[in-house]
């Protein structure tokens, strides 16, 4: 292509401009005037001259009360889990008549007590998307078009004692020429309380007390005493606690108790223990049960490791958002897990 042009340059060079200049002055001036037309048309069609023989150019115009671009967040749930994040569904539609290109959505939150740290896409990115910390890039929806994603957003709490996360979505976008901008305050959320359940087992306390009676390991046809100690505490404020648990055959409740919180209970029909709580506080530190128990073993049960008790669960609601929370935990047996000074010593023998 460059050695044509050379070429055609150097042979009119050498027919006419070296013979003469004017030739030369002619081929410039004609190539300006050239330039200036195309310019001069350029103009008229973009800048609409009142010209009926010309087209002209309109370029889409923006009702700022009625952007183009319409977003709608909402949330799965308003109770929030911070380590497992929260879901938000994004709905975009394009009312426009021009595609719109490079939408930005900022997240962020609105008081100290939470910081956003991180997005993640909840399903799959068709190569239309594209996360930079916390802002999210939707590369281009089409004119009269919509598309819809889910995020996962991730908080850090920085107020332990707070539990209202206030947050909000600033988007931004070019159209028409124009930025166009709009913040929209988002859902508040709620982290959600935690209820921490324990149980244990013991012959012999942490601290080298003697608290049950009779022979470790057990023996056949030899009764041995146990102590057993249920435990809650909360993140927040709970009520109506209730733990369950069932005693198994060839155990039985002795008269050794220390409640220090709530109710308890025992049916000796079915075999169930019940401790009530009506109300935690958070401040307040640990709620504690402890009860005494007895152990026969039989002949049948030599050589085996027995439970001492059964089915333990727990349920309790969220006093600021009224979720019920709740969980089963081990079964607890003679083998003793938490007893530092006896544990492993539960296989029934001969006597």
């Amino acid at each position: 292509m460059f050695k044509l042009i050379h070429h055609y340059i150097r042979g009119r060079w050498e027919r006419y401009y070296l013979k003469s200049h004017w030739h030369l002055i002619l081929d410039l001036s004609l190539s300006l005037l050239v330039v200036i037309l195309a310019g001069a048309l350029f103009s008229l069609y973009y800048y609409r001259p009142n010209l009926p023989w010309l087209g002209s150019y309109n370029p889409p115009t923006v009702d700022l009360n009625n952007p183009p671009l319409e977003i709608d967040y909402s949330v799965a749930t308003s109770s929030a889990k911070i380590q497992d994040g929260t879901i938000l569904r994004i709905i975009f539609k394009n009312n426009g008549n021009a595609a719109i290109n490079n939408v930005n959505i900022d997240f962020a939150t609105a008081d100290d007590n939470f910081a956003l740290s991180r997005l993640e896409l909840d399903d799959n990115d068709n190569g239309n998307l594209s996360l930079n910390g916390r802002e999210l890039v939707l590369k281009q929806i089409k004119a009269g078009t919509s598309s819809a994603l889910t995020l996962r957003i991730y908080f850090s709490q920085k107020n332990l004692a707070a539990r209202k996360i206030e947050w909000q979505a600033q988007s931004q976008y070019f159209f028409a020429g124009q930025l166009l901008k709009a913040t929209v305050k988002l859902a508040p959320l709620t982290t959600a309380a935690e209820l921490i359940a324990k149980e244990a087992a013991y012959y012999t306390s942490p601290q080298g007390d003697q608290l049950g009676i009779g022979p470790i390991p057990p023996i056949v046809g030899i009764p041995t005493n146990y102590w057993i100690f249920l435990e809650t505490s909360g993140s927040s404020d709970f009520k109506d606690i209730v733990f369950s648990a069932y005693l198994p055959q060839g155990v039985e409740l002795s008269s050794g108790r220390s409640l220090l919180a709530g109710e308890f209970s025992y049916s000796t029909s079915s075999r169930q223990i019940i401790w009530k709580i009506p109300e935690l506080k958070s401040g307040n530190g640990s709620y504690r049960l402890g009860f005494e128990i007895q152990l026969i073993p039989t002949a049948e049960q030599e050589g085996k490791v027995l439970p001492l008790l059964t089915n333990t669960r727990y349920y309790g609601e969220d006093a600021l958002t009224g979720d019920e929370v709740g969980g089963k935990l081990k079964q607890l047996t003679t083998d003793l897990e938490s007893d530092r000074f006896n544990s492993g010593q539960g296989q029934v023998v001969k006597p």
